[in-house]
């Protein structure tokens, strides 16, 4: 692609601050965008997460979810801070109304936000979501919606499911097919007859 352009592109420079400027310049350039005095957003809702790394640091991401005047909708990282203390409702909203204050947004305008439920997330009275919901309403807004992250329902879901009826026919047969050559043969010209593909599944036979 672009053989013309292969000694130009030798010259750029690749390093790792060259390219951690680079992305610094184009999270600005996002941000701008949707932020300043004239932004697109003018209707948002936010999600949450906050977990743990590995040097036992918590680490709060933010996401927006922006709606425009003209209807167009965007969705970007708002912002990810660190909380080397304790993790309560209302450390966590400090952060977010920073993340707010500093991209020129309205509380009034958010109308929907969703979070993991933990306890310091989903308080009644000192949780993320009812600080979050005084401030919106603080500032003229209504209360707005409140939406658990439907990936953790999936993880729970997940784990209380029994799957072994499903997966025992599946099981048998991938062991009687793997089982003998013969059986493999013949499977692999039957899928073949049919336009399909072989894949080296690990099975617990010999």
């Amino acid at each position: 692609m672009c053989p013309e352009k292969v000694n130009l592109l030798k010259t750029v420079s690749m390093s790792a601050n060259t390219v951690a400027r680079r992305v610094e310049n184009i999270a600005e350039n996002i941000s701008s965008q949707m932020f300043d005095k004239n932004g697109h957003v003018e209707w948002f809702s936010l999600a949450l997460d906050e977990s743990t790394d590995v040097s036992d640091t918590a680490q709060v991401l933010i996401y927006i979810r922006g709606l425009g005047k003209s209807y167009e909708v965007h969705e970007e990282l708002l912002d990810m801070y660190s909380i080397h203390v304790t993790t309560t409702g209302r450390d966590i909203f400090k952060g977010v109304e920073m993340a707010i204050n500093q991209k020129n947004l309205r509380w009034k305008n958010l109308k929907c936000i969703t979070t993991d439920g933990g306890k310091n997330m989903s308080g009644k009275d000192e949780g993320v979501v009812a600080l979050v919901s005084k401030a919106v309403e603080n500032d003229g807004g209504s209360k707005p919606l409140v939406l658990h992250c439907v990936i953790h329902q999936q993880s729970l879901c997940g784990k209380c499911l029994d799957m072994s009826e499903v997966l025992k026919p599946v099981i048998s047969t991938v062991n009687f097919i793997r089982s003998f050559g013969l059986n493999h043969r013949q499977f692999r010209q039957f899928i073949k007859e049919i336009g399909e593909n072989d894949l080296p599944y690990h099975t617990a036979v010999r």
